[in-house]
């Protein structure tokens, strides 16, 4: 493994200090080994502090995993020790990124190194690059090798699985991918989707909230109805995956925002008062979980209707 790499990275997490408060369930340095659990055809999750990491593990061989996002450099590295205990994998065939926030990278110096292949969409590398930058942490986390911009794919080493990344356009980010195992039929999603929890959205990163909403129509209709999908984050009590159901049930509460927001603004409602009267969004009412992220989602918003 990189040293350099894995100790650097335990500091370059602090460039992304916002998103801890805002993403982890209580980060700490002694993390506990977190939750990990197989879904289906080799692929499972991992869920610890920050956004899920996704796995793939080739039955039998020490070699050839996948593992999507690192979350943070404590809990990347409990997920490596979970699965040198259980034998499972020796070296990595693919790291991929979602996306550049720190939830989801800043336990790329754990991987990395182990990985013959690291990738991301190039939108995703550019943002991780320019919040390192802005940062004063310029390399201190391993970027993406290889990039895309609208898809990618390739066979993996056991001879059993493909896999490939696709953009569907601004959403969470400008550069968010979704990865699919087409053999098993899981898709992980990042921060594509929120379950049932207030979603962050990085305008700066090039996110868009309205268009975000086509994006989860088009992934609907480009996968087929037996996908299972990771997501990103979920509230308390539910589940970090799901179905085709889930993403419907997102995109009706982008669509139900843009519209309750329109709404207010034309009736004259200011942006603090509709911030201090809002409890749910009227029409998505199952999304009731974080405040703060609420109030930023009005925010955002109210600048995107007078677009």
């Amino acid at each position: 493994m990189n040293r350099r790499y894995f100790l650097l990275g335990t500091g370059a997490v602090l460039a992304a200090a916002p998103l801890v408060s805002l993403f982890s369930r209580g980060f700490r340095p002694d993390a506990a080994a977190g939750d990990f659990q197989m879904i289906r055809g080799n692929v499972g999750y991992y869920t610890n502090s920050g956004g899920t990491i996704g796995v793939y593990l080739p039955a039998g061989r020490p070699e050839g995993g996948v593992i999507i996002d690192t979350q943070f450099p404590e809990s990347a590295r409990h997920l490596l020790d979970l699965l040198r205990e259980k034998g499972e994998l020796a070296q990595f065939s693919l790291l991929a990124n979602t996306h550049h926030h720190g939830d989801h990278t800043g336990g790329n110096g754990v991987f990395a190194p182990l990985a013959k292949q690291h990738i991301s969409h190039a939108r995703a590398k550019q943002n991780l690059e320019d919040n390192l930058a802005a940062n004063d942490k310029a390399g201190t986390l391993p970027l993406p090798g290889t990039t895309f911009t609208t898809s990618w794919s390739t066979n993996l080493p056991d001879g059993k699985e493909s896999i490939s990344l696709r953009h569907f356009g601004a959403g969470h980010t400008g550069g968010d991918a979704v990865v699919h195992f087409e053999n098993a039929n899981v898709a992980h999603l990042g921060d594509l989707l929120f379950n049932r929890r207030f979603p962050y959205i990085d305008p700066k990163a090039g996110g868009n909230l309205t268009n975000w909403a086509e994006v989860m129509k088009s992934i609907r209709q480009f996968y087929d109805k037996n996908t299972i999908y990771i997501f990103g984050h979920a509230a308390d009590g539910y589940p970090v995956f799901g179905t085709a159901s889930d993403l419907k049930a997102f995109e009706n509460y982008l669509r139900s925002l843009r519209k309750y927001v329109t709404r207010e603004k034309k009736k004259g409602t200011t942006l603090e008062a509709l911030k201090a009267k809002t409890v749910t969004i009227p029409g998505a009412e199952t999304w009731n979980f974080g405040e703060r992220l609420r109030d930023v989602n009005l925010e955002v918003m109210w600048e995107e209707v007078n677009e």
